[in-house]
């Protein structure tokens, strides 16, 4: 990770989430701690189960009983509410519903399950942007259509008027993402978010999102167990098992010279590491490489 930063967008301390059950207690996540720096993507990656979807749904105060979040700094440096101590927010503050789906937007690992099957599209996302803007009915068309353009698709005024079922996985894929950045997020949470999708389509996701980045210019924290998408989106990556994160650093050098055996045992497990490690992925041949400088660190 860019280690160097001061400033971080986003700051997470010894967060520790467990989950109460008749069974007993699960520890899920257990004095988690990274940074994300503004315009940046830090991969968060491990196998099911290793807390990645825990550690994101809490940093927007998601976890639900029997779940509870125990302790943890989650610092949001935002350029236009200022420094929010997200973890310190109660359930009703109006500064909480601000961060949800404002400052910090997340992209679902299902669309299908993201989106309602009673609204159309246009009325969904006209209501994301109504939630955290005053603006009429009228405007509110107006920025959903463009926000649908600007996601790639044409026929934007048609889809307007469609529900979910009618679209295909990739386009439906397309309006969630919309959805999460209509409102020009600082931080978007990508919770797997090419899982549903064929490899074609998967490309041209991950294609997206980048491009979106670059011209809004929000830091993501992507959740994945696929490192070829790590490979072609991220900048830096953690690596979690059993709750913890065990190794992170700058993605090219933790996939060339991995340093712990978590992560040389999930990097050996793929078909071919040869081509995550050059991080010169077939489908998107202008995926840009991270700063290297900095080594990777061991986290135990």
């Amino acid at each position: 990770m860019n280690t160097s930063a001061e400033n971080p967008l986003l700051e997470v301390n010894n967060l520790r989430v467990s989950f109460f059950l008749n069974e007993g207690v699960v520890g899920a996540v257990q004095n988690v701690s990274f940074s994300i720096d503004r315009g940046r993507t830090l991969a968060l990656v491990g196998e099911s189960g290793s807390g990645k979807s825990v550690t994101g749904a809490a940093l927007l105060r998601l976890i639900q009983p029997p779940g509870q979040i125990l302790s943890g700094r989650i610092l949001l440096r935002s350029s236009r509410a200022g420094d929010i101590e997200i973890g310190h927010l109660d359930e009703k503050s109006g500064l909480l519903f601000k961060v949800r789906g404002g400052l910090i937007s997340m992209i679902f690992q299902e669309p299908s399950a993201a989106l309602s099957p009673v609204h159309t599209v246009g009325q969904q996302i006209d209501e994301a942007i109504r939630t955290h803007q005053e603006v009429s009915t009228a405007a509110a068309r107006r920025l959903t259509l463009a926000m649908l353009h600007r996601v790639g698709i044409s026929h934007a005024e048609t889809l307007y008027d469609q529900y979910p079922h009618e679209l295909s996985g990739g386009l439906r894929q397309r309006v969630v993402i919309a959805m999460a950045l209509v409102g020009r997020p600082e931080l978007l949470i990508a919770d797997e978010p090419t899982t549903a999708l064929d490899v074609t389509l998967q490309a041209q996701v991950l294609q997206l999102i980048k491009n979106l980045q670059r011209e809004i210019g929000f830091a993501i924290l992507l959740i994945t167990h696929d490192f070829g998408v790590v490979a072609q989106l991220a900048d830096d990556i953690a690596v979690m098992q059993l709750g913890e994160i065990v190794e992170r650093g700058p993605v090219r050098l933790v996939l060339q010279n991995p340093q712990h055996p978590y992560t040389r045992a999930l990097l050996d497990a793929l078909p071919s590491r040869r081509s995550l490690s050059s991080r010169q992925p077939v489908a998107l041949p202008n995926a840009h490489s991270p700063n290297a400088d900095h080594p990777a660190s061991l986290c135990t």
